[in-house]
């Protein structure tokens, strides 16, 4: 749902930068992960705020600036239960996360491109990063011009990247 960007006051705050669709977090448990990956844990919110148009939360446990340092930088999440149900033809991003991923043309040829190890979505696009078979990271703006078809139950994304799109990552 977003990230915690910095501590604010002494009293164990911290302004969440919000980078999801809905609007702010319910009351009930959120679940941090740091920034270098580590293991998510779960955190009770405590409280939420409105401080000159930022959303400020704190955390049972985190009563002190210092404390509030540590979760610096963390990625936070919510349970699925506790979003919104999807509209038709929408799927979550944690949801692509395994996809083989498969580039077509126009003739109907495939090949297949790599696995997505992330799906995000850091300034309102969303952007997939596939690890490819030769085991570069690639960047892939997902906008539905390229993206021809995501089958969740198949687990294949089928992709159909401008000619040129690919060549940076796939040149080595």
């Amino acid at each position: 749902m977003g990230y915690l960007s910095k501590a604010h006051g002494i009293r164990g705050e911290l302004m969440l930068v919000l980078t999801a669709e809905f609007s702010e977090p319910a009351d009930g448990t959120l679940y941090l992960r740091p920034r270098n990956g580590g293991a998510v844990r779960a955190h009770q919110l405590r409280g939420k705020r409105l401080h000159h148009g930022s959303l400020l939360v704190s955390f049972e446990g985190v009563a002190t600036r210092n404390d509030a340092e540590l979760l610096r930088s963390h990625t936070v999440f919510v349970s699925r239960q506790s979003l919104p149900p999807l509209e038709e033809g929408e799927i979550f991003l944690s949801d692509l996360h395994g996809l083989a991923v498969f580039v077509g043309d126009k003739a109907g040829t495939e090949a297949e491109l790599g696995v997505i190890e992330d799906a995000s979505a850091p300034a309102g696009q969303i952007l997939w990063t596939i690890r490819g078979k030769g085991g570069e990271e690639i960047l892939f703006p997902a906008v539905e011009a390229f993206v021809r078809s995501i089958d969740l139950d198949a687990n294949i994304a089928r992709i159909s990247p401008p000619p040129g799109l690919l060549d940076l990552y796939l040149c080595q």
